[in-house]
């Protein structure tokens, strides 16, 4: 299945944590057969760790998550990529995650089960409605992109990253397309990843982004009658979970989403009607 020999890991940073950064990659390197790719994203080269099996590419400026991720998809070969966040490090062997693409041709991607430093999941990790169950594993509509592999072949096929989204959403949306190409999502919780407990708070503009993707994800790939559902429930649920402070910040981004154009190489293409009733049957119909 491999176009190398390697299972090769994107770890994208921005190189204020390299203590973690160094973590991150040995963690990764425990296992056999793996090599990392550090992106810099608008880092020095300076902050990627030295150590054997670790590269990097270096990105003048910080082009955001779901751009980073990409440019690192792109600058690795294996038939299958992995993808950890840089505050992130991994318990037990990666083998595992490549035996679940190899014994399943049609699977797209994996989500991995991410615990805090208190031993538990945070319910918006777990790729369910609810965050319920996660120590279950077993077929899921979406995946986290701090904790997950990726089938090249299906990542191509459906064109990537939402590279416009910058930061929130980006796996979501990329989801729904790879179900709409037939491909399949998968968590796997016999791999654990180890993770600080973190709120969407933490970046500067991330209630606002949060606000914006919601309405940019649907405005590109629900059917119309979908994604006005869509939008009006998180319009309602996002202000609730927002923070006190934060809630001006998620109404202003939620309308920004309807003023606002990604650019102009991003075509609307609206997930099939039967890809809606997978989605709903896998627990996670694309309103919520």
């Amino acid at each position: 299945m491999a176009a190398t020999s390697t299972f090769e890991w994107v770890v994208l940073t921005m190189g204020d944590r390299p203590g973690e950064l160094e973590r991150a990659a040995h963690s990764l390197l425990e296992s056999d057969g793996v090599e990392v790719l550090v992106v810099a994203n608008g880092a020095p080269a300076a902050v990627v760790p030295a150590l054997p099996n670790v590269r990097s590419i270096v990105l003048a400026d910080n082009v955001g998550i779901p751009a980073g991720r990409h440019a690192g998809m792109q600058a690795t070969q294996s038939a299958v990529v992995g993808f950890l966040d840089d505050d992130a490090t991994v318990d037990g062997e990666l083998s595992s995650v490549l035996q679940a693409f190899e014994q399943n041709p049609s699977l797209g991607a994996v989500s991995l089960r991410i615990v805090d430093e208190h031993d538990t999941t945070n319910p918006r990790h777990v790729p369910r409605v609810g965050g319920v169950d996660p120590g279950i594993g077993g077929s899921v509509a979406n995946f986290l992109g701090g904790a997950c592999a990726i089938r090249r072949e299906a990542y191509d096929e459906v064109g990537g990253y939402f590279v416009d989204l910058f930061y929130g959403h980006e796996e979501i949306e990329l989801s729904w397309r790879l179900a709409d190409a037939g491909w399949q999502v998968r968590y796997l919780t016999d791999v654990v990843v180890r993770h600080p407990r973190t709120e969407i708070s933490r970046h500067e503009r991330g209630w606002r982004l949060t606000g914006r993707n919601r309405v940019w994800i649907a405005r590109r790939t629900l059917p119309w009658p979908v994604a006005v559902v869509h939008v009006s429930v998180w319009l309602v649920a996002g202000f609730v979970r927002a923070p006190g402070a934060c809630r001006r910040a998620y109404l202003a981004g939620w309308w920004s989403g309807w003023t606002t154009r990604w650019s102009s190489g991003v075509r609307r293409r609206p997930i099939r009607w039967s890809t809606v009733w997978k989605l709903t049957r896998l627990g996670r119909p694309p309103i919520v």
